[in-house]
């Protein structure tokens, strides 16, 4: 029997040795993968832009075009800026779209356009 209980505290310490390093490679992904600047939100911040700067109201949403367009100009500018692409995705015939119908600064992005069209080449910052 005491063979048993050592087998199975050995188990048991290797089990949570385990999970402790699981957990650790975890959270260094996920930091690894804030560090890359994935989300426009972290974008932002690193270029020193406070999360009060978009988000005017309490509790915070999701920014107006006008916010936007305080920084980036707007989409006369923006599609200037973005002309040189083979799909220009601020020269559209949606006419005036939110910004976050595309941009979300703490979620995956995503192209409106692909609600039509399936456009594998734009890269939605």
């Amino acid at each position: 029997m005491p063979a048993a209980a050592a087998l199975l505290e050995n188990n048991m310490t290797f089990t949570a040795k385990n999970l402790i390093l699981g957990l650790a490679a975890m959270a260094f992904s996920l930091t690894a993968a804030a560090a890359d600047g994935k989300l426009l939100a972290d974008r932002h911040a690193a270029r020193g832009v406070k999360c009060e700067s978009c988000h005017t109201q309490m509790p915070p949403k999701a920014p107006a075009n006008e916010v936007c367009a305080t920084c980036h100009g707007g989409y006369a500018q923006l599609a200037k800026r973005t002309a040189k692409k083979d799909i220009n995705p601020h020269d559209s015939h949606v006419e005036d779209p939110s910004c976050n119908q595309c941009h979300s600064g703490h979620k995956k992005p995503r192209l409106l356009c692909d609600q039509c069209h399936e456009f594998r080449d734009i890269k939605v910052p």
